[in-house]
């Protein structure tokens, strides 16, 4: 027995075949076409150990045993050296993902979150043993009338583990609008909500996109500043 369906993204037909496996909940259904599918950049193999970008994309110039020269500058930064554990990443940016990202965050198309699902659950694998609570990057109340909904939470959602949305956000200059030089130089707009609920803690901070390291940064030192313990990061995609 055959089903039909469309792509989330292209809108064509997909067919899904139903047999034992669907009928037993075994079965996954194709939210997105194979032409789609394909143009994702999918990171794997050797990679940064810090920040998750693929090695590959890493100029030799820039590479320092296995960290590239941005992680090595973030740890002799006296403010922020040791704020990150680590991050991951499952894509990198090209421009399909570009536009699938705006759609996503700035054209309301929330439900393209689902896309995603079995590519985060498998990252997230690589946190699970280490009992880490997850935390969703938050918007600014400004920011999330305006969107309609937080991409982050989202994302974090589709992961199977506990969510605490204990990090806040005061209203900034949206970061796309920024600079790279602008973006490590902003102020912190992250503070804590409740503290108790914080310490000696292990979080896994969720964001759609890594691009500087600058937000997850400033998100991992307020969560510390509480009495976190060992701070990572897990986002869709690094930039």
């Amino acid at each position: 027995m055959t089903e039909m369906n469309n792509c989330l993204l292209c809108h064509e037909t997909i067919s899904n075949t139903f047999g034992w496996r669907e009928f037993l909940g075994l079965g996954k259904e194709k939210r997105i076409c194979t032409s789609c599918s394909v143009q994702f950049s999918r990171i794997s193999g050797e990679v940064c150990v810090k920040c998750g970008r693929l090695w590959l994309d890493v100029p030799l110039e820039h590479r320092h045993d296995t960290s590239c020269t941005d992680c090595v500058k973030w740890e002799q930064d006296k403010e922020y050296s040791g704020a990150l554990s680590c991050n991951r990443s499952v894509f990198s940016y090209n421009e399909f993902m570009k536009e699938v990202l705006a759609r996503y965050k700035f054209r309301g198309d929330a439900v393209i979150a689902t896309i995603f699902q079995d590519e985060l659950r498998q990252a997230f694998q690589h946190f699970q043993k280490g009992n880490y609570v997850i935390v969703p990057i938050p918007l600014s109340e400004e920011r999330l009338y305006e969107r309609g909904f937080n991409q982050s939470l989202l994302l974090a959602q589709l992961l199977q583990g506990e969510i605490v949305e204990v990090l806040c956000k005061k209203e900034a200059e949206k970061q796309s609008k920024k600079a790279r030089m602008e973006r490590i130089d902003a102020e912190n707009q992250f503070f804590v909500s409740n503290e108790e609920t914080v310490k000696n803690r292990r979080f896994l901070l969720i964001d759609d996109i890594y691009t500087t390291g600058t937000t997850i940064r400033m998100a991992a030192k307020r969560l510390k500043e509480a009495g976190a313990g060992e701070i990572s990061s897990l986002t869709l995609i690094r930039s």
